[in-house]
């Protein structure tokens, strides 16, 4: 059943008014909600990040450690590598004497196999790596052509080159005293 109350509204019974909570608009929460939604979202991101550096510090702490343990080992691979270069070194000297055992006795056989009659050698250095200065004394200038020659056709010389044919006395004689260079090959 349905009550009808068909009595003007000034003369019904009042009822009492509750007091009304009144909300302020939406409009005036969404900037605190935005500031709030901000200051979450960096608190968030610095805890993370403060977390993330953390570990990382640990890792760095801990990886240093294993760097400290791995010294030693390191120190010794170092030691290693340098004797075995110096090791190297040697060999590699020994090879090229070794090489070139015979290469100086042999040029001095071909050099006192080309020296002519009435010629004498006083000198003889190398210079550079195979490259020699000839010092010697003969009669004319003419022998010292010949020793050029024969000089530059034997096998391990070539590039003969008078530096200085010069008159000299020996004794009571007149002699030429001359200098040559020349180059070498193994």
């Amino acid at each position: 059943m349905i009550r009808i109350n068909l009595m003007p509204r000034e003369e019904r019974p009042r009822r009492r008014a509750l007091p009304t909570i009144k909300l302020p608009a939406l409009g005036a929460f969404v900037p605190a909600l935005l500031g709030s939604a901000v200051v979450a979202g960096i608190a968030a991101v610095h805890t993370l990040q403060v977390r993330h550096v953390a570990q990382l510090e640990s890792e760095i702490s801990r990886l240093q450690e294993e760097s400290e343990s791995y010294k030693p080992q390191l120190a010794r691979i170092h030691e290693i590598t340098q004797k075995r270069q110096e090791v190297a070194n040697r060999l590699d000297i020994i090879a090229k004497l070794d090489q070139e055992r015979y290469y100086r006795v042999k040029l001095m056989d071909e050099l006192s196999r080309s020296v002519p009659e009435n010629m004498w050698l006083t000198k003889m250095d190398e210079q550079a790596d195979h490259k020699f200065q000839i010092e010697g004394v003969t009669f004319s200038n003419m022998i010292v052509a010949r020793f050029m020659n024969q000089v530059e056709q034997a096998p391990h010389w070539n590039n003969v080159e008078l530096g200085v044919a010069q008159q000299g006395k020996i004794d009571k004689f007149d002699v030429v005293q001359f200098t040559l260079v020349s180059g070498s090959q193994p």
